[in-house]
């Protein structure tokens, strides 16, 4: 059927009673093709929640002034999905009182959940697993919206209208002529 040509992660594995049988059995065919579209559909959903992981942590990234390693902790937290200060201190070529700080500050902007409840020697994980394995509830509601600091459109026009009249008067007064007046773009 060309169903296993390329080995996936998500393939289910094959019947023992198909591997002797002389005849095709539909019906344990069936089941087999069934399992492996409930497999590729949790596959989906995984791959989903690590690109919105992905996504989470390059906005999270992008607000921070200093970020330093925090990229790499993302990276490295979507191959080692539960992290502690020993590990990350060792694959980050940091101090483990170093790598407990960069968690912390990975859980405090909201990228990993810290799980073990110790006070020390934590351990943690991202936020869509702690959710998926039950150990934090799932957030209720309908999501924040980000915030912007976009002005409105009436703002920059009006600035840019500004900054041409400035430039239109110093073009006077420099006795250039402008190749156009300004107010006859003005609705």
């Amino acid at each position: 059927m060309g169903i296993t040509v390329a080995p996936l992660p998500c393939l289910v594995v094959g019947d023992a009673g198909q591997r002797l049988a002389s005849d095709l059995r539909p019906a344990l065919l069936k089941r087999l093709l069934k399992q492996f579209t409930r497999s590729a559909d949790h596959g989906l959903v995984v791959v989903d929640r690590l690109e919105r992981y992905v996504q989470r942590g390059a906005a999270a990234l992008s607000l921070e002034r200093r970020p330093g390693k925090l990229a790499d902790l993302v990276r490295l937290s979507l191959a080692h999905p539960l992290l502690a200060g020993r590990n990350v201190a060792a694959q980050l070529g940091l101090t483990i009182s170093g790598a407990g700080k960069l968690l912390e500050r990975a859980s405090s902007l909201g990228m990993l959940v810290e799980v073990s409840g110790r006070t020390t020697w934590r351990a943690y994980v991202s936020a869509d697993l702690a959710v998926t394995l039950g150990l934090v509830a799932p957030v209720r509601g309908r999501p924040r919206l980000a915030a912007t600091d976009a002005k409105p459109v009436r703002e920059i026009l009006a600035s840019f209208d500004d900054e041409m009249h400035a430039i239109s008067a110093k073009l006077t007064k420099l006795e250039i002529a402008p190749m156009f007046e300004i107010d006859e773009f003005r609705a």
